[in-house]
């Protein structure tokens, strides 16, 4: 008798995550360009290819996991106004570049001007300006499902020593995610892919169902699966696990070994706004320092040469249709069917950054809307979400993962070395301190005879004291977030990354002095809310350490 074949499952899950990029004072900044561009050729182009494939009847199973400092950033309404400027600033650049820039260039110009252009209308028209408004409404019609992670996108593994940090963001995290969104979801993306055994315990105790694994934290599991990275894992509690599958990713997201790096595509490292005359520049959009990425990328990247040709969209957009069909056909080859185990669904879990599909990728977008038509026409892989897929897992294997990331090596290298050793000790001193602090502080606000800190009822949480207390936290959360000691050990603004950190620190060193002293400044408290307000939602409950 022949062996029933196992369903083939698709979870493409997309993170979407910036650190928080408002930066009180400055005119512009970089990480505020980070975002706009984001925006600007990334969600948008997902929420409009979300739009075509409904109104095509196209049927989409999509998880996208949003954090919280980026669900606060979406629905920051200064932001979106400095936004449209910037597309603004954009569009006056391309516009000259098509009317009196070289002739060369002036095809393309004028192409990048209405792409600018219609992103721009869409921005007004579609999203009145609120991208998540949009995408709640694919979520409420059943395209995608939502999922989140750590309050500031914290690398867990970083803290394993001290469980507490691990509860807090995790805590935090749903609270802010709920605070946006009104939900509460049942799978959550561990920063990094960042995993230590113990945390499916706190995850559980949140209510969470799943959560995602590089692939070694599958096959390396004890036990390991029979199946490999491709099936499910149960862990002991009960909460599912799902291993990214390394090759068919590498296909979507490596520029040497996968469609990234074609020809065809749009050079992402040369951005026209370097080449603009200073004088041009400052005509145009009133200043020419700092030169800040535009968006402007006239360029295919033609192969390993500094002389690029000019890019071509019909062209590209050919050849993104090629890729998708051609990744179908590779996703599951009929020649590689897993040996005995035909209970289990056979899964892909492919998570990757939203920021890939669009921002590093130009044609992402164009991929991944022609992947889900491809997908619609193949009845033998079947598109789900994550929830989805751990309720068709009911009969998965159990076992604990390994520790494992999806950083360079697997392991936790890339966020503590030699380059960042420096800042795990003061992280640490300043949660002891906090702790402190905030133990004071409710055992000053407990009631007589309460016997207990845990029994204080905080009387009024806008106090001078209590919002000191609680900007402190919030800073200390953003003090964790990962994206720092990873740009410091890729190398990537190094000294940006450096600065960030210990104007943070100086502002939690002050503010918690500030409380010890009572001493509490409402200038200079007015003055860290307004520069570092995230994660929303955040209420001195998320630091109860004895819940």
């Amino acid at each position: 008798m022949a062996r029933p074949t196992p369903e083939r499952l698709l979870v493409l899950l997309l993170h979407a995550h910036l650190p928080d990029c408002r930066r009180p004072g400055l005119s512009r900044s970089l990480e505020e360009t980070w975002f706009f561009q984001a925006l600007t050729e990334s969600y948008l182009p997902l929420i409009r290819l979300l739009d075509r494939l409904r109104d095509d009847g196209i049927p989409v199973r999509l998880t996208l996991s949003l954090s919280p400092t980026l669900l606060d950033q979406l629905r920051d309404p200064n932001l979106a106004l400095r936004w449209k400027t910037w597309l603004s600033d954009a569009q006056k650049i391309a516009l000259h570049d098509a009317e009196t820039g070289p002739a060369s260039l002036r095809p393309i110009a004028t192409w990048h001007a209405a792409m600018l252009s219609e992103i721009d209308r869409f921005r007004e028209e579609r999203c009145l300006g609120d991208p998540l408004e949009a995408l709640l409404e694919h979520v409420s019609q059943g395209r995608i499902e939502l999922a989140t992670t750590c309050a500031t996108h914290a690398f867990l593994p970083a803290h394993q020593g001290d469980s507490v940090v691990a509860k807090t963001q995790i805590r935090a995290g749903l609270a802010s995610f709920r605070q946006h969104t009104g939900r509460c979801p049942e799978f959550f993306w561990l920063p990094e892919c960042g995993y230590y055994p113990g945390l499916e315990e706190m995850l559980a105790r949140a209510g969470i169902r799943g959560f995602g694994l590089e692939s070694h934290g599958i096959t390396q599991a004890r036990p390991a699966p029979a199946g490999g990275a491709r099936t499910a894992l149960r862990c002991p509690n009960g909460v599912m696990a799902f291993g990214r599958d390394t090759e068919a990713s590498r296909l979507v997201w490596s520029a040497e070994h996968g469609y990234p790096g074609h020809p065809d595509y749009r050079e992402f490292h040369r951005d026209r706004i370097h080449e603009v005359p200073r004088e041009a520049l400052r005509a145009l959009i009133g200043t020419a320092d700092p030169r800040l990425p535009s968006g402007l990328k006239y360029w295919r990247i033609t192969g390993p040469t500094d002389q690029k040709d000019l890019y071509n969209p019909e062209n590209a957009v050919t050849r993104a249709h090629q890729h998708a069909a051609d990744f179908v056909e590779k996703l599951f080859p009929e020649n590689t069917r897993r040996a005995n185990v035909p209970s289990t669904p056979e899964i892909c879990f492919l998570p990757f950054d939203a920021e890939l599909f669009g921002h590093w990728w130009f044609e992402g977008p164009v991929w991944l809307e022609s992947l889900f038509r491809y997908l619609a026409e193949n009845p033998r892989i079947t598109p789900v979400t994550a929830s989805e897929a751990i309720r068709r897992c009911s009969a998965a294997p159990s076992g604990l993962p390994a520790p494992s990331s999806w950083g360079a090596g697997g392991d936790y290298s890339h966020w503590i070395n030699r380059d960042t050793d420096w800042l795990y000790p003061q992280l640490h001193d300043a949660e002891l301190r906090f702790r402190d602090l905030l133990n004071r502080l409710n055992t000053e606000a407990a009631p007589p005879n309460s016997g207990s800190a845990r029994a204080a009822r905080r009387p009024s949480p806008n106090t001078l004291r209590q919002r000191t207390l609680l900007q402190a936290g919030r800073t200390l959360l953003l003090l964790q977030a990962s994206d720092w000691p990873f740009m410091i050990t890729s190398g990537t603004l190094p000294d940006l990354a450096a600065t960030h950190l210990n104007s943070l620190f100086s502002s939690f060193e002050r503010l918690c002095d500030d409380l010890e002293n009572n001493t509490v400044c409402p200038d200079f408290l007015e003055a860290c809310e307004r520069a570092d307000s995230s994660p929303a939602g955040l209420t001195l409950d998320c630091f109860d350490y004895h819940h």
